[in-house]
């Protein structure tokens, strides 16, 4: 993007221009939606995009007197966010008083068409401009029914009946209400200042702060108080302890401070200049009766925003405008699987999103079909292979993102099948992993095995999908058209909140491969999380289907498997009753095969109990160990979506529901656990 100033810079010759224009303080989303629609209109018809602003804000000028104008974006900041953009062009207009005064006319026809000849204007719904900001929508229709350049209105934003808008935001602001400023900015609010001496108070009470001088006093300063805070420093997020006041416990009355503690930070920072993310207001500044009480109340505020800071990681990727999104594809001897499929991916893979394999030590010529014919591709080599749940655990803690987007080698993609997921997985921060509607390459009409259109399961541990019960797998025809919420996402086709993943253990390693997507997401819903089946993306998997069900390795695997699952997020009490109902049941399973000549998965069945309650101790010290984790991860009250009311083995054999649409809807109601 290239920044050109009115009056100072010669301007090019503009090409097909797309032009917008206005403040833009704040670059919320509203804003960024026009952004988004100059840049790709601009794109379509080979032209440049152009954004116009303004410096200093308009109403300084028109209205001197009024202290109400505070900019939630100075213009450095404005100029530092916009080059993340497409666009091309910022021109920057000197805001006068003689400029004001232009009529709507004349601001059309000799600034906007003589300086930038656009072929189309970009503007929101209630844009205004010109002598009293008379000019309107109106008028500039009459200039495209003139054939003078093409005009493209967006609507009002809403989301939940509010309006987006600067104005509300800076009441937000105001109000302490720093989640919905995040949501609004879509990134925390931010203040910017160089790091000047201090009285070294902090550092005499055990907490060292940085004290702020603001480089532009037009900012808006939140309120006094103290806040959580992230700090960036040398492109890094630090957690900080944000203080704005005027410390009336140490006698400090007439002047205000902007002291901030950047925690585990050990660094030499006078003169350095500091961006201060503000994302959660905590207290109110107070006078305390001592210097001690003054510092215990510190240290309760210091647990108390490592918390919250824990809970912002953990749920900010959901207000990002372009989050990171890294498409993951873990590999094993799968060079013809990489063949076939790769190519699907790469084509329909958003210039943003990375793509990377973690190969599990192949020994075949995966790397060098990888090295040789997709470049782009980021490679991450294991010494051996660890199976699927080691292997992407290992991989996916190499990989800096917002999210995972899991992939199966065999799975074969369609186009955008991406967005919806992100719509779907961003709707809600307490969304934290999604699946498409998996078909079957095989069977294009049909659902496939592992994961159909969602994962569910019984109070008795069996899982099985909507569009899958048992064996019987059902056509597609579009009966499950309606985004769920879902107990398990398949690991088929899985976006995951990647900071939820690695924070509350990933994969269990132990399972080497069956089921590790069902633990995993049982921990994110226990930890308050939700996890979602999208109809409107749509993937299609080669997979194993009914036939590999039945390999005695893979039987093997998925029963003990299953029972660790059970008993890592049973809580004892239930144990007591549920373990002995589904060994009778799980018996008659084994008897089943062995009358039936298949000896060998009879034992299978027998075996993993065997391994099961010979692994009892080791059991329950994993699930202290991840009991442990899913507290430290706690985004709300637990609550089990996707859990059928009763056993699927009374359901299918004695009351016939061999679909999940045959259910009555009351048995797959949320449950809490």
């Amino acid at each position: 993007m290239k920044v050109l100033y009115l009056g100072r810079d010669a301007f090019p010759e503009f090409r097909n221009a797309v032009v917008t224009i206005g403040s833009f303080d704040g670059l919320h989303k509203a804003h960024r939606e026009i952004i988004q629609q100059v840049c790709s209109l601009a794109l379509s018809q080979k032209g440049h995009s152009v954004l116009i602003t303004f410096d200093p804000h308009p109403k300084s000028i028109l209205d001197p007197t009024s202290s109400s104008i505070k900019l939630l974006t100075t213009l450095e900041e404005k100029i530092q966010l916009l080059s993340s953009t497409p666009l091309d062009y910022l021109v920057i207009v000197p805001f006068s008083f003689e400029f004001s005064q232009l009529m709507p006319e004349e601001f059309v026809e000799n600034f906007l068409i003589r300086q930038f000849n656009p072929s189309a204007l970009v503007v929101g719904f209630d844009h205004r401009f010109g002598l009293n900001s008379s000019g309107n929508i109106g008028l500039l229709r009459q200039f495209e029914a003139e054939g003078r350049f093409k005009l493209v209105v967006i609507n009002k934003k809403e989301e939940g009946q509010v309006k987006i808008g600067s104005s509300l935001i800076r009441q937000a602001i105001r109000s302490n209400n720093f989640d919905f400023v995040t949501q609004q900015l879509g990134r925390p609010y931010s203040i910017q200042g160089t790091v000047v001496r201090g009285k070294q108070v902090g550092s005499q009470i055990g907490y060292p702060t940085a004290n702020i001088e603001i480089s532009n006093h037009e900012k808006l300063i939140p309120n006094k108080g103290v806040y959580a805070a992230l700090v960036c420093y040398n492109e890094r997020d630090y957690n900080a302890m944000l203080y704005i006041g005027s410390r009336p416990t140490l006698g400090d009355h007439l002047e205000q401070t902007i002291e901030v503690h950047i925690m585990n930070f050990d660094t030499y920072l006078y003169g350095e200049g500091l961006e201060i993310k503000i994302v959660s207001f905590i207290r109110e500044d107070e006078k305390f009766g001592s210097v001690n009480e003054l510092l215990e109340q510190i240290k309760r505020d210091h647990v108390k925003i490592q918390l919250v800071l824990h809970r912002f990681h953990l749920g900010y990727a959901s207000q990002k405008l372009n989050p990171e999104i890294a498409v993951v594809i873990l590999n094993y001897n799968g060079e013809q699987y990489l063949r076939e499929y790769l190519p699907t991916v790469f084509q329909h893979l958003p210039s943003n999103h990375k793509l990377y394999v973690i190969d599990n030590a192949s020994t075949d010529e995966s790397l060098n079909y990888l090295q040789y014919q997709y470049p782009e591709v980021r490679r991450i080599s294991l010494k051996k292979n660890y199976g699927f749940a080691e292997g992407y655990n290992k991989g996916l803690a190499q990989i800096d993102a917002d999210y995972f987007l899991l992939l199966n080698s065999d799975v074969r993609v369609t186009e955008d099948f991406i967005t919806p997921l992100v719509r779907r997985i961003q709707a809600d921060p307490m969304n934290m992993a999604v699946q498409p509607k998996i078909l079957s390459l095989k069977e294009p009409q049909k659902f496939e095995y592992a994961g159909a259109a969602g994962g569910l399961i019984d109070l008795l541990g069996y899982t099985f999908a909507v569009g899958r019960m048992h064996e019987i797998v059902e056509d597609d025809e579009h009966q499950y058209e309606a985004p769920r919420q879902i107990f398990w996402s398949s690991g088929a086709a899985m976006l995951v909140n990647a900071k939820m993943f690695l924070s509350i253990g990933g994969f269990d390693e132990d399972y080497f491969a069956h089921q590790e997507e069902v633990d995993l997401c049982w921990r994110i819903q226990r930890a308050g999380g939700k996890i979602w089946y999208e109809p409107k993306a749509r993937v299609y998997h080669l997979g194993g289907g009914t036939l590999e069900y039945h390999k005695p390795g893979k039987l093997f695997l998925n029963f003990k498997n299953n029972l660790s699952t059970i008993f890592k997020n049973v809580p004892y009490f239930y144990l007591i009753f549920l373990l002995p109902l589904r060994f009778l049941l799980d018996f008659m399973i084994s008897l089943k095969y062995l009358f039936s000549g298949e000896f060998s998965l009879s034992f299978k069945v027998i075996e993993a109990y065997i391994v099961s309650i010979l692994s009892t101790f080791y059991l329950m010290y994993k699930k202290d160990h991840y009991d442990t984790l899913i507290e430290k991860n706690r985004l709300g009250p637990a609550s089990i979506q996707g859990m059928l009311r009763g056993s699927l083995f009374f359901h299918y054999y004695l009351f016939g529901n061999d679909r999940v649409s045959k259910i009555p809807a009351h048995y797959l109601e949320k449950n809490n656990q």
